[in-house]
């Protein structure tokens, strides 16, 4: 069945201030632009990429292209009339592009028909692109990296330029922007691999993706700290926690009856004898906090020697650099007069013999000696900061030692304190059980407060395991519907396949593997081209099998519905690395013979300064035949 998403242009005026200096018709099928090198034809067929949405690389732009002010495409997208318009800024900037539905005609009455649409989308309108696909009827296609496929993606494809290696399928594109992915996405998603259910399916995807995604790194980071903390996560175990801590609470108020109905069974004896404990564990901590103390000064110091020392180090490593860097300077200055009397010093035939003293020059003496003392420095270098590091591991580690120990000082002095104002046992058990009392009820208090989080998380798992459920589900029936369409891949490559050999046949022989060539194939991710498993030939030659395949995809997207790429090819290399005239014309009459069996709407925009006699008319000819000194803006 043949495909019904076309793209014809029917008139480009470009305009500079209020002059027009470019305002040619153009029809379905063959468009040939066609004059002299360097008369503008390049320039013409860049602005009406970026006309229609595409970027021109800021390198790219051409003076005369930036002295234009405006551009104005008539086309037709699936045979209904627009007219877009497109400032020209600068070469940097990436202005709106104004839509009018219906003829250039009615645009230019109905100043009340335009809309604007901006190169990036917002939540009141759509990007430029997307209004394109839109008008196209397509679905708008993001990659495996989730960006969108753009107008300017899809010219990639469709238009051919000179810049770009012959080698190559698509536009090239800075290195940061080409993506093995979003080459991928522009061929399979105009190719017709990638269905719409494959397409739902990898948005959906790629949404429930960034949402697991998202609850994942969520998760992970309470996690992490409920793990360091050691806290309960979920409802049910705090609810646990609760339940034990409040059997505790119980079973302490019991022991607190106990002791209030046996008063008189506490002795006083008790408390001197955890009062000496005591008294003996704060002796041996200070002891041992006043140990640490001496070996971190200690360190302190050997940590300051050392530090002392490396810079002593550097400090010679780095005059003993100058010293060789000094050293190979003069062994190279021939001396006339002799520095100390100032007599000329006579010619020193032996190169061997200083020129001064006439002394036997000692080779390598003093390069060996360097390389000694750099090697002996070196190995300082690297023992002292060995050395270091273990000193300054040392240090943090009796830091955090002094502390912890000062620490539990504090609290053993605390306890005395506090035993030394009893007067009893008795008021000893009851002032412990009303602390641990206090602390399990704190305790208590404290999980309350965590059950709302708790309960978050609950809902945040069961979020992920369902959107886990989702994922498998989408993976699924995605790695099914890719299995189908790897017949609908075979079939289109083998239709490619067999139109580029019958072009490559028609070259004329000039390219020997050309004429018995038994298989084409391509590949999207690679960008890369393949004839019989080979991907190189002559310069001209790859100039031909890359110009066969984008008019073998055309002639095939024409008479397949499924294809996506909207029937619209502009070539502008066709005489790229030394073509020769003989060749470039044979393929333009290649190009109309194989055109003149379509049937559908297509549209192919050409430019070459080796026109076909046959080319050369109004028939297929846009403007006149651009001599010598001319140039296609008329400024």
């Amino acid at each position: 069945m043949t495909n019904t998403t076309t793209l014809n242009i029917n008139k480009v005026v470009i305009k500079a201030g209020t002059k027009t200096v470019y305002d040619e018709n153009f029809s379905n099928g063959l468009n040939v632009i066609r004059g002299f090198n360097g008369t503008g034809k390049s320039t013409i067929m860049e602005l009406i990429s970026y006309g229609l949405g595409a970027d021109i690389k800021k390198h790219n732009w051409k003076k005369e292209a930036l002295d234009c002010t405006e551009i104005t495409i008539s086309l037709d997208l699936n045979k209904k009339p627009y007219v877009f318009k497109r400032k020209i800024e600068s070469a940097t900037s990436k202005p709106l592009i104004e839509m009018f539905e219906g003829s250039f005609q009615e645009s230019l009455i109905k100043h009340e028909g335009w809309t604007s649409y901006k190169n990036s989308k917002s939540e009141a309108r759509k990007s430029y692109s997307m209004q394109f696909f839109s008008l196209l009827g397509l679905e708008q296609h993001n990659t495996a990296d989730s960006e969108s496929l753009t107008i300017h993606q899809l010219f990639r494809l469709l238009y051919i330029d000179q810049d770009t290696p012959a080698s190559k399928i698509f536009r090239t594109e800075p290195f940061i922007y080409d993506k093995e992915s979003m080459r991928k996405a522009i061929g399979e998603y105009t190719f017709g691999f990638d269905d719409l259910e494959a397409h739902s399916l990898r948005q959906k995807l790629y949404v429930a993706n960034k949402q697991f995604d998202k609850l994942e790194d969520e998760l992970r980071t309470i996690y992490k700290v409920l793990g360091q903390t050691n806290i309960k996560a979920t409802s049910k175990e705090i609810d646990q926690d609760i339940n034990s801590l409040t059997e505790d609470l119980l079973k302490l108020e019991t022991q607190r009856e106990l002791i209030l109905s046996n008063k008189g069974s506490f002795q006083d004896e008790d408390i001197q004898k955890k009062s000496k404990i005591l008294q003996e564990s704060i002796s041996k901590q200070s002891k041992l906090i006043q140990k640490l103390d001496s070996e971190y000064i200690a360190t302190i110091y050997d940590i300051s020697e050392s530090e002392e020392f490396l810079k002593a180090l550097e400090f010679r490593k780095s005059s003993l650099d100058q010293a060789s860097l000094t050293s190979s300077y003069l062994e190279h200055i021939a001396f006339k007069y002799c520095p100390s009397c100032l007599t000329e010093i006579k010619p020193q035939s032996d190169e061997n013999k200083c020129c001064l003293c006439h002394s036997d020059k000692k080779a390598n003496t003093v390069n060996e000696t360097y390389i000694q003392a750099l090697n002996e420095l070196d190995f300082q270098l690297s023992e002292t900061k060995q050395m270091l590091s273990k000193e300054l591991k040392k240090k943090a580690e009796l830091q955090s030692s002094i502390k912890g120990h000062k620490e539990t000082l504090h609290h053993l002095r605390a306890n005395l304190r506090e035993i030394s104002n009893y007067s009893s046992d008795y008021e000893i058990k009851l002032t412990e059980l009303a602390k641990e009392k206090g602390y399990i009820e704190a305790q208590i208090s404290t999980l309350k407060d965590r059950l709302d989080l708790a309960a978050t998380l609950d809902v945040k798992r069961e979020q992920k395991a369902a959107l886990q459920a989702n994922l498998t589900r989408y993976e699924d029936k995605l790695r099914a519907t890719e299995a189908m369409r790897a017949s609908r891949i075979k079939s289109v490559k083998n239709a490619i396949s067999e139109e580029v050999l019958e072009i490559l046949k028609a070259d004329g022989g000039v390219e020997p593997a050309f004429n018995n060539a038994e298989r084409f194939d391509f590949d999207f991710a690679t960008d890369s081209l393949r004839l019989d498993d080979r991907a190189n030939f002559s310069a001209s030659s790859n100039v031909i099998l890359k110009n066969a395949f984008h008019l073998a995809t055309l002639i095939v997207a024409v008479r397949d519905n499924e294809f996506r790429l909207p029937c619209f090819m502009m070539f502008d290399n066709i005489e790229d690395k030394g073509m020769k005239e003989a060749r470039s014309q044979n393929f333009q009459r290649i190009i109309v013979d194989k055109i003149s069996e379509l049937k559908g709407s297509f549209q192919i925009i050409m430019t070459t300064s080796m026109v076909d006699d046959t080319l050369n008319n109004d028939e297929y000819g846009v403007g006149p035949y651009y001599e010598k000194g001319d140039h296609t803006l008329n400024f």
